[in-house]
């Protein structure tokens, strides 16, 4: 698919970037231990822990987001979990295979893992754990530019691929809109595993959508929208809305109440390049950046109130467990 032009600065600061990332994650092949046979049953959140820990997959209680973290499983460039799976997007073992998504059973023990075409940037699973989603960057890894070429792929439990969702019908208005320059990132699932809500970018601009699978569809609702995220009670969807050109300010996450149409922005305003997930029907959860390749997971109400650090030395976090 073709791409829009990036400049030789933006390609050097990128290729940089790139660099820093892949040696985030060069110790893929380290699995840690089993994880907790309750981190399905109860309500946990988990993440990529940072710092020492660097890239592994970790969780705390949702009760206790400060306490002991359970490190276990492989370490990871991004990670999701939901249902009884989860999934990490992780540096290859081979050259053959320089990025790869590794599915993890409920014990986080590997089961498969299928080549990925680009570097990692999103993932999510449904929240029953049948379905999960993978987006790359196959050309440029920065959201701010238009300069990027992404890929999106859904698969099954097991690893088999649905499709790339740059193959299916985009609608907007009614109408099919074959634009070449057609970019697809940021799945969310609703419960039934079959409605998705993702972002595509066309002929310049960004649309929020709703996917189905079976009719092999994505319909705009709105422009302006990215990386979305549906509220488990599935009400509200949360995305970055582009409000300034320049990368410092270049985004402001707003809420979108799907019945009326209604939209807000949240409390948060920093510019956030983050796909944030849902702590409850009240509260998110989002990685902010710090120094060097260090982050931290905050959380901020969707009432629109001051957010607050909740997990340090962690970010990718998405929320496991009964209600």
């Amino acid at each position: 698919m073709t791409a829009f032009r990036l400049t030789a600065a933006l390609l050097i600061a990128v290729a940089v970037g790139a660099v820093a990332v892949a040696v985030a994650g060069r110790a893929g092949g380290s699995p840690g231990g089993a994880g907790d046979p309750d981190l399905f049953d109860s309500r946990h959140i988990v993440f990529r822990a940072l710092g020492s820990s660097e890239g592994r997959f970790a969780s705390v209680p949702a009760s206790d987001p400060g306490g002991p973290r359970t490190l276990a499983g492989p370490r990871c460039l991004r990670i999701a979990a939901a249902g009884d799976r989860a999934v990490c997007l992780r540096t290859g073992r081979t050259p053959a295979q320089p990025h790869e998504v590794v599915e993890l059973d409920d014990r986080l023990r590997e089961v498969g893992d299928e080549p990925l075409s680009g570097v990692p940037s999103r993932a999510r699973v449904s929240p029953d754990g049948n379905r999960f989603a993978t987006t790359v960057f196959v050309n440029g890894h920065n959201y701010i530019s238009l300069g990027f070429s992404t890929e999106t792929v859904i698969y099954e439990r097991g690893g088999t691929p649905i499709g790339n969702l740059e193959e299916f019908a985009f609608m907007i208005n009614g109408e099919r809109d074959d634009s070449v320059d057609r970019n697809v990132w940021g799945v969310t699932f609703s419960s039934d595993a079959n409605t998705f809500f993702a972002t595509v970018a066309a002929s310049g601009r960004t649309y929020l959508v709703r996917g189905d699978v079976k009719q092999r569809t994505l319909t705009a609702l709105k422009d302006n929208a990215e990386c979305p995220s549906l509220s488990p009670d599935e009400r509200t969807v949360v995305y970055k809305k582009r409000v300034h050109p320049a990368g410092d300010h270049a985004w402001r996450f707003h809420a979108l109440d799907l019945e009326t149409g209604e939209e807000t922005p949240l409390g948060e305003q920093r510019s956030i390049d983050d796909q944030v997930a849902w702590l409850d029907d009240e509260n998110l959860l989002y990685g902010v950046p710090r120094s060097g390749r260090r982050a931290d997971v905050w959380v901020s109400p969707i009432d629109g109130g001051a957010p607050r650090l909740l997990i340090r030395d962690a970010d990718s976090p998405t929320v496991v467990g009964g209600a």
